[in-house]
């Protein structure tokens, strides 16, 4: 029926379908399977193949048309879909509808699909994608399209075998428990703890319970239960229960029957105490004894500890339930004792103690063959019982009833550790020897079966307690062929009982002892081969029992028995008998062991024989036992008691120890010379003349401890014991005798305080001498003062007595305060010039240390420094002179200052001080030192000293020290005549003393100069003396040299053209000309006939050749150019020229060659800059790639030939140089393999040694977009600057610190404010650091870097002051910053100190910091220290090519001067050319002085020495003012040309006067180094030079005008021919207006027309800076030509042309670089163009885009229905998502799908229709 029925309405099936579908949900009805049968039927089977693989086709059908009936698919309906041939994308498309379905499926429909359709189709083999695996992105996906939820009926191996790579890891959180067991068991999960816990996270998932239930019954499904690692089933284990315990109280009996005797049954072994413990809280005792019996089972895997645990929580159920347990219930089937054991204890009854059985009634002989050995021993030792002999008895031979020996000693041993627990230490003796008796009887036979182990075992645990009932004949039983390991220990057994044994006991085991040992003795030793020792085998084979045994036995026994060596286990009758065998005492170590067993009371009668012993046999006895029997004498025989008098001492010392004393050891003198302490002086002196007797028997250790005793005797018991009177000297002498004199620390010690002055002065001179000449008599140095202090006649004693030199630097210390303390002519003279005249050469560092010498007398410091600074020989002392020096300068210090000068006082009235306390130490002198010394005034007094400008006539003087004498003495003396100074002095001479000098001194004082100062330059006074020449001759200029550039214009002027030419060698020779002077003197050369034609005359010109008009190296051929090109001296000057002329050099240059490439060689390294760009876009293949390695190239240059170089290139990019890898872009990275993009960007890194390579923000975000997909935390690898674009999140934690740390070299100016990364930056540093609030440590500021060059002035003034250092790497500074900078340095916690010791030098250390700072900061230095610093900063500064206005700010801040009064005149002092060679000049000038004192002809003499150092504003406007008064008419080109910054302050009514004719004046007047024109101006300029006849805009005028273009009118703009422009340098048009851009790339389009027929991305690079004129069809060229254009292009386009860019055209255009759509979002361009595109499309981009417009929502009314026919529909609600169409004709108010709107009612009638039957099917 239903088929017939489709068949008849085919023609609208579809729509009928489609409209049925948006109107009902699934409905269940019987009938569905027969519909979607016929709709198979008569549409399905008709699909064609290219349908089947149409995904948007099967979509509207599977998901629309037929999602209605897809519920309910019929088995014939599935396998008859599994034979379509559908790709898989399409076949994904219908398991995800059939998916949607699913919930209105049974069980049994979703398994059909799987069955029917899913595994049929994925099977099959006809497929080009078989499993359909290719079009997934894992397993997981791969399980998801093809399966759905109908993946749950497939086994792994199923899976496995449809998809081979399918991962089940992957994929686990789609498995099902079924699965993940099958999973387990073939992966070797159960051996792995980290795959089951991963295992049981799955399992946890949903309904954990019914999962595990899963997982545990597909795991025990076989008969064989797998083995599974103990730890893994541990871990399944616990796991397992935390799932189901909490299920166990709504356990039935068969739950847990099936639990414990089936699933669990793998993991059972692992179900511990606490597992049992809950799951018995719930059971009754039926239950109980199920999960015994399943416990049992488990229990051979079990370990000891577990089925100990287990059986206690059994046994306290048992305990817990004991009235239920017996009861009729749980006792069914128990016959006896043993039933209920094994019932309710199972196996684990083992692990349960006896008295723990008796409490449920088991009687022990009723169970006895089945109780363990603990248990029977608990038996047998109850207290009960062990009084029942013949229960003991009884228990005791079922044991030895065993065959095993093994298994009767586990009851042994749980009978002894039973009878420890209960402390019982003994048995009844009866019961005892019966049951030892007993226990051997039956042990007999299977003792010889016992290793040594086992008797160790039997003897000394098990049968300790048996052991006492040792009766004669027990010993019987035991082999006598046990080995000698057994053999002991059953004596180490026995010796544990000895003290329970009778002496009766103990023969007999010695009995025993000594039969074994005798039956083993082979060839006199017995048992000795498991011993180390004797004392060993004592212990072990003769134990305690050896004390009846005498010494010969051991021997006997052991024939080397050594008897010393185990004294301790001898008795004293044993020890006897060794003592008396000499052989036997090999050394002290005997002695001491044999006399350790020998008390002091019997010592006496022990020498008496000893020593007659030793006597009669001294040949076998050693030194070394006779001391040590000595030593033992003196140790204990107590000799120093009182109660030995000195006889009786006497007859011990001279009759027993006589023997002992020859030879005597040194250790051996002081315990002898105790005992002499007590005795009177005659003993002492009878004991050392007997040693001195025997002196040549003792050693000189032993003789120098007899010193060091006779020294102790002669201050013990009292001081000077035996001295009365007469010289201490000779006293000694006869004491000591030829023991040795004791040494001048030990003379001191004998002295007494109260008489030591006596006792010194006592010792004649000679006997002095004597004493201190003997070597080594001099220990401690300070005791040598001592001496002298007290002894009375030091200074005879220095001046007569001679001592060795050794002798002299120690005496030197003691006597040399007296010396310094002399404080008149005479005693000064006696010291220094006769006491210690023999002494002064030992002078060390320490003695002429300021601590030493502060305290001397002015006269005797004096003295010291003239000795010092005369003959004084350093090279043997441990000082030099700067140790001198720092001494002088510490004394000079000290005290009322000037030191050492009394105007009144005749001694110290001497104005030659520098000379008498400094001397030639002056050397050392710092300024610093200076003012600290003396005070300016007080300087004053001695500067005019003959002897002291002498002594400062030294060039090794500091020249700041120099500086400040000259300077003092010409402000005593102004008119000081510099011709009177030593040479040195003139290097520092103030300018004016030079200024009234005649023509033949200046020379003079020139030539003195050179030979004095060394080739300084002092332009100052080179500019004061050469204005004082005159008449300068060929001869002047010669010796001149470089001071020829102190010369004014006019006097080069006034210099014959001759003299000039034939000195063109020297002046070409000269560095420091200013442009102003090159200019003269080429004009003057020229215009006397010169000619400068050719390479020679080029090269002659030297450091002139800036001078020389561009029109002359015009006019020079090319060829003559070349030649100039391999002069190095050449290159270097043009290289300083200016720009225009190096233009024009290279113009001509690259005009040479018959190659195309030629100029590739021609053109100098160091000039390849002037390479017009476009000869760089066609190198020919035979080009040098090193040669264009080796030159230097600007960024644009470098980007159009970049691909190139990369490409042909034979060397790696780690070699490429700075200027090549610069060229790096996009548009090239997009034909580059991504390894070698990966090399280029490495090798841009920093690279110590290595010029930085620098890069812009567009190349940077360029290279982050290529490789963020790769990056590694290796971040020194890349640029620093690209590190700014990094996504942080993907910088590991670990790793921040690096990352900050490479962060910290970038250079933070290439960041775009837009960007805002300042502050995340910043931020993310903080975090990574642990930084909390604005205080850096010094720490974070070495991180940080040059991060801290965007941090604000808070961050400044509250971190550690080391940020100081780390800020002199910035380019710029805020205002807060140089505040925040300020404030830090005044807080004077810096490491520049306070503000008080602030000095020139200070200024230099801050670096470039001071450029920075305020007046505030300036107004702490005076104007000396100030000008001095910016003579050596403003050099620097310009060098470095600060910009003006920073100079500008500096002078003011610097300069900033307070009048009080009006300005009549110039006050301050004329400028000359002098004062113009200033660096520092005008420092020091008001603009009203600088007027008032500047004369116009020296202003015009000197204006580009003016110009070049004069950066105030308002200053220039002085100076431009007084050149409109020199110049009414105008200014020429020659002046204009070096008025450089001072151009800036011109009015249009300046401009319009001035005559600018050349290219070099225009060149010049452009500069942008001079700062900015304001667009009036600079189009006046540019005007009058092009109203010039001849004057054009060419590619020169270009690159001259650079922005400035933007100034002049369309009209004239209109006038650039397209060869200017495509030789011109890549001009800045960004301030033009936009039709001035639209004319500019009319003209670039025309001018790079060839590249753009070629090469697009060439095209593209000289094309880019022109684009912001570019209609919006060239862009949308260039979108399709790979170009991939950079960002900051992209923003310079025409906005209306931007906007109008679909998503696609940009993303064509912008390739690669169309991430930086995100990164600058913010920018008005971007987000104007996003707020254009609809989001849906922006969307497609994936970078994040979120500007774009929403698509509109069309939301029908949910409340209108509608009526048709009677029939009903229910509102239904919708969502229509209407999109934008482009280029979509609307006709009849529809778009294309309008065709199907003609047969609406007849769809909606069949749609209808079909809706009441199955509806009346529903209802039926």
């Amino acid at each position: 029926m239903w088929k017939l029925f489709f068949q008849n309405n085919a023609a609208v099936l579809d729509q009928a379908l489609l409209e049925y579908s948006s109107m009902n949900p699934n409905i269940g009805n019987p009938a569905m399977p027969q519909i979607l049968d016929a709709i198979e039927e008569v549409k399905i089977n008709n699909f064609t193949n290219a349908q089947l693989n149409n995904v948007g086709f099967i979509n509207d059908w599977f998901q629309k048309r037929l999602r209605p009936f897809l519920a309910s698919p019929s088995s014939n309906f599935l396998s008859c879909l599994s034979s379509k041939n559908f790709s898989c994308q399409t076949y994904q498309t219908v398991i995800a509808a059939l998916n949607s379905q699913s919930t209105s499926m049974n069980t049994e429909q979703q398994q059909l699909i799987f069955t029917q359709f899913i595994y049929p189709f994925l099977s099959r083999n006809d497929s080009t994608d078989p499993g359909c695996v290719s079009n997934t992105s894992g397993s997981t996906d791969w399980l998801q399209r093809n399966f759905g939820v109908f993946s749950v009926f497939a086994e792994l191996s199923e899976l496995q075998v449809l998809n081979p790579g399918f991962s089940s890891m992957e994929s686990f959180s789609a498995l099902t428990p079924d699965q993940v067991a099958q999973w387990a068991l073939s992966s070797g999960a159960l051996n792995d703890t980290n795959d089951i816990n991963l295992v049981f996270k799955r399992l946890d998932e949903g309904n954990a319970f019914q999962n595990v239930d899963q997982f545990l019954t597909q795991l025990t499904a076989d008969a064989e239960i797998p083995d599974i690692l103990p730890a893994v089933r541990d871990v399944m284990m616990n796991l397992t229960f935390s799932i189901i315990s909490p299920e166990f109280q709504r356990f039935k009996r068969l739950d847990w029957i099936v639990w414990f005797g089936v699933k669990l049954t793998p993991i059972l072994p692992s179900f511990n105490g606490v597992m049992l413990t809950n799951a018995t809280s719930y059971v009754n005792c039926t239950n109980y004894q199920v999960i015994v019996k399943g416990m049992s089972d488990a229990f051979p895997k079990m370990t000891p500890d577990r089925r100990e645990e287990i059986a206690m929580v059994m046994l306290n159920y048992l305990k817990r339930s004991i009235q239920l347990i017996n009861g009729p219930a749980c006792t069914q089937g128990i016959q006896n004792d043993a039933d209920w054991l094994e019932i309710n204890l199972g196996l684990f009854s083992q692990y349960v103690s006896y008295s723990d059985l008796t409490h449920f009634n088991i009687s022990g002989l009723a169970v006895l063959d089945i109780l363990s050995p603990n248990q029977r021993a608990e038996l047998i030792l109850d207290p009960m019982n062990l009084s029942n002999e013949s229960l003991v008895q009884e228990v005791l031979l079922s044991v030895l009833g065993s065959a095993d020996i093994g298994e009767i000693g586990l009851f042994f041993q749980a009978f002894v550790n039973t009878a420890a627990m209960t402390n019982l230490t003994s048995i009844e003796p009866g019961l005892r020897n019966t049951l030892l008796n007993l226990t051997l009887t039956a042990l007999a036979p299977k003792l010889k079966a016992l290793d040594a182990q086992g008797f160790k075992f039997w003897f000394q645990v098990y049968l300790q307690l048996l052991l006492p009932g040792i009766q004669p004949g027990t010993f019987s039983v035991i082999p006598r062929n046990i080995s000698c390991d057994s053999f002991s220990a059953i004596i180490k057994g026995c010796d544990n009982v000895v003290t329970q044994l009778s002496q009766m006991q103990s023969q007999e085991v010695f009995t025993f002892i000594m039969n074994y040992l005798t039956g083993q003795l082979v060839g006199g030793f017995s048992c000795v081969n498991t011993v180390t020792n004797d004392s060993d085998w004592l212990e072990s084979y003769l134990g305690q029992f050896r004390i009846y045994a005498t010494y010969v036995d051991f021997v006997i026994l052991k024939s080397d028995f050594n008897g010393v060596k185990v004294a301790d286990l001898l008795t004293p009758t044993q020890l006897a008998q060794l003592a008396i065998i000499p052989s036997q005492l090999k050394g002290a170590q005997d002695v001491n062991k044999i006399m350790a067993y020998i008390i002091p009371a019997d010592f006496g009668l022990f020498y008496d024989i000893l020593s007659p012993a030793i006597q009669k046999n001294q040949n076998n006895y050693t030194k070394e036992v006779k001391s040590a029997f000595l030593q033992v004498v003196f140790d204990s025989a107590d000799l120093s008691s009182t109660a030995i008098n000195d006889t009786e001492f006497l007859l011990w010392l001279t009759v027993r120890l006589n023997p002992l004393l020859v030879n005597l050891s040194s250790s051996q003198v002081t315990p002898l010379f105790k005992i002499l302490i007590d005795r009177d002086c005659n003993s002492s002196q009878q004991t050392i003349s007997l040693l001195d007797e025997l002196r040549s028997t003792l050693t000189e250790e032993t003789q120098s401890e007899i010193y060091s005793n006779t020294v102790l005797l002669l201050t013990e018991p009292t001081p000077l014991r035996c001295y009365v009177n007469g010289s201490f000297y000779s006293f000694l002498k006869s004491t000591f005798l030829d023991f040795g004199f004791p040494d001048l620390s030990v003379l001191l010690t004998l002295m007494p305080d109260t008489r030591q002055t006596e006792l010194l002065n006592s010792i004649t001179l000679p006997e002095l001498s004597q004493f201190l000449s003997q070597p080594g008599i001099i220990d401690n140095s300070s005791d040598i003062c001592v001496l002298f202090n007290d002894y009375s006649k030091t200074p005879e004693f220095l001046e007569i007595e001679n001592v060795p030199d050794a002798v002299k630097p120690l005496i030197l210390p003691c006597v040399w305060p007296l010396a310094l303390e002399s404080s008149n002519t005479l005693n000064v003279d006696a010291w220094f010039d006769l006491s210690l005249k023999k002494y002064l050469r030992f002078l060390t560092k320490s003695l002429i240390s300021s601590s030493e010498v502060q305290n001397a007398s002015c006269l005797a410091f004096q003295k010291l420094v003239s000795i010092l600074g005369s003959d004084f020989n350093y090279s043997t002392s441990n000082f030099g002179p700067s140790d001198v020096y720092s001494s002088i300068k510490t004394y000079l210090v000290t005290g009322p200052q000037p030191k050492c000068y009394i105007a009144s006082d005749p001694d110290l009235n001497s104005t030659a001080w520098f000379v008498n306390y400094i001397g030639v130490f002056v050397t050392y002198l710092s300024l610093d030192d200076l003012n600290t010394f003396l005070t300016t005034s007080q300087f004053n007094i001695f500067v005019e000293n003959q002897a002291n400008i002498q002594l400062f006539n030294n060039t090794a003087i500091a020249a700041n020290v120099i500086s400040y004498y000259i300077t003092q003495l010409y402000t005593v003396d102004p008119t000081f005549n510099p011709m009177q100074l030593p040479g040195s002095f003139l290097c520092q001479v103030p300018s004016t003393a030079y200024n009234s000098l005649s023509q033949n001194n200046s020379v003079d004082i020139l030539n003195r100069f050179q030979q004095f100062c060394n080739g300084t330059d002092n332009p100052q006074i080179f500019a004061a003396l050469v204005s004082n020449l005159q008449n300068i001759t060929a001869n002047i200029i010669t010796m001149l040299g470089n001071a020829i550039t102190g010369l004014s214009t006019n006097q080069i002027a006034s210099i014959s053209t001759s003299t000039l030419v034939s000195s063109l060698s020297t002046l070409g020779s000269v560095s420091g000309w200013n442009q102003g002077q090159a200019i003269v003197v080429v004009q003057t050369i020229i215009s006397g006939g010169f000619q400068i034609s050719n390479a020679s005359t080029l090269i002659a010109l030297g450091t002139l050749i800036g001078g020389v008009p561009s029109a002359i190296i015009t006019s020079v051929s090319a060829t003559e150019l070349l030649a100039t090109s391999q002069n190095p001296g050449f290159i270097t000057n043009l290289l300083a020229a200016p720009e225009i002329l190096q233009a024009t050099y290279i113009s001509k240059i690259i005009t040479v060659g018959q190659s195309q490439n030629a100029f590739i060689v021609n053109v100098p390294d160091a000039m390849a800059t002037q390479i017009p760009r476009v000869l760089l876009t066609s190198f020919q293949d035979t080009v040098d790639v090193q040669a264009i390695n080796r030159k230097t190239w600007t960024q644009n240059q470098a980007v159009v030939f970049f691909s190139f170089e990369v490409s042909n290139a034979t060397i790696s990019p780690e070699e490429l140089s700075p200027f090549v890898l610069q060229g790096f872009t996009c548009t090239a990275a997009g034909s580059m393999q991504s390894e070698l993009i990966r090399s280029l960007v490495h090798a841009c890194r920093p690279r110590i040694q290595r010029q930085k390579v620098v890069l812009i923000e567009t190349q940077l975000t360029c290279m982050y977009n290529l490789l963020k997909s790769n990056l590694s935390q290796n971040f020194t690898d890349y640029p620093s600057e690209m590190l700014l674009y990094y996504n942080y999140s993907i910088v590991e934690q670990s790793n921040c610190r690096s990352y900050f740390t490479a962060v910290g070299s970038a250079d933070f100016t290439v960041l775009s404010r837009v960007l805002n990364k300042d502050t995340l930056l910043l931020n993310n540093a903080k975090s990574c650091l642990g930084i909390r609030g604005m205080s850096l440590s010094k720490d974070n500021v070495e991180v940080l870097g040059n991060m801290l060059c965007i941090v604000n002035g808070s961050y400044i003034q509250s971190s550690d002051p080391f940020i100081l250092e780390k800020l002199k790497n910035c380019q710029d500074f805020t205002v807060s910053q140089a505040n925040a900078m300020e404030t830090l340095l005044l807080s004077g916690t810096t490491q520049y100190g306070n503000t008080s010791t602030w000095n020139e030098q200070t200024l230099v250390n801050l670096g470039i910091l001071p450029l920075y700072l305020s007046s505030n900061f300036w107004s702490l230095f005076t104007s000396n220290v100030k000008r001095t610093f910016l003579q050596y900063f403003m050099p620097q500064l310009r060098n470095n090519g600060t910009v003006g206005t920073k100079l500008m700010a500096l002078f003011q801040q610097v300069n900033k001067i307070t009048r009080s009064r009006r300005e009549a005149g110039c006050t301050i002092g004329n400028i000359t050319q002098s004062t113009i060679a200033d660096a520092a000049f005008p420092f020091g000038y008001t603009a009203t002085q600088f007027d008032l004192c500047l004369n116009t002809s020296v202003l015009i003499n000197n204006l580009a020495a003016v110009t070049g150092k004069v950066d105030d504003v308002t200053f220039q406007a002085v100076i431009l003012a007084k050149l409109n008064q020199a110049y009414p008419s105008g200014i020429v080109d020659e002046q204009l040309q070096i008025l450089g910054s001072v151009s800036r302050v011109a009015t249009l009514d300046d401009i319009t006067k001035w005559r600018i004719t050349s290219i070099d004046t225009l060149s010049a007047l452009m500069n942008p180094k001079n700062g900015p024109w304001e667009a009036a101006q600079s189009n006046a300029i540019i005007m009058i030079y092009l109203n010039t006849s001849g004057n054009s805009l060419g590619s020169f005028e270009l690159n001259a005008i650079g922005s400035n273009l933007c100034s002049l009118d369309i009209s004239v703009l209109q006038t650039i021919t397209p060869d200017s422009l495509r030789n011109a340098n890549s001009l800045n048009v960004t301030s033009c207006s936009t039709e001035q851009k639209r004319t500019l790339y009319n003209i670039g389009k025309t001018a790079f027309n060839t590249q753009r027929t070629s090469v697009a991305t060439t095209y593209y690079h000289l094309i880019s800076s022109y684009l912001g004129g570019a209609p919006i069809e060239d862009i949308r060229s260039l979108a399709t030509q790979n170009v991939s254009m950079d960002i900051a292009t992209f923003l310079s386009l025409d906005i209306t042309v931007v906007t109008n860019l679909t998503v696609s055209e940009v993303k064509g255009l912008m390739g690669i670089n169309v991430d930086d759509l995100k990164t600058f979002e913010n920018t008005s361009v971007v987000k104007a163009w996003e707020a254009q595109q609809p989001q849906s499309e922006l969307d497609t981009l994936g970078i994040g885009l979120t500007g774009g417009r929403e698509a509109l929502i069309v939301t029908p009314n949910p409340n209108i229905s509608s009526s048709t026919n009677g029939i009903t529909k229910s509102p239904v609600p919708a969502t229509a998502t209407v999109m934008p169409l482009l280029n979509t004709t609307i006709n009849n108010g529809i778009g294309d799908g309008g065709q199907l709107l003609g047969k609406d009612m007849r769809a909606f009638s069949l749609c209808l229709a079909l809706l009441t039957i199955i509806l009346q099917l529903t209802s039926g």
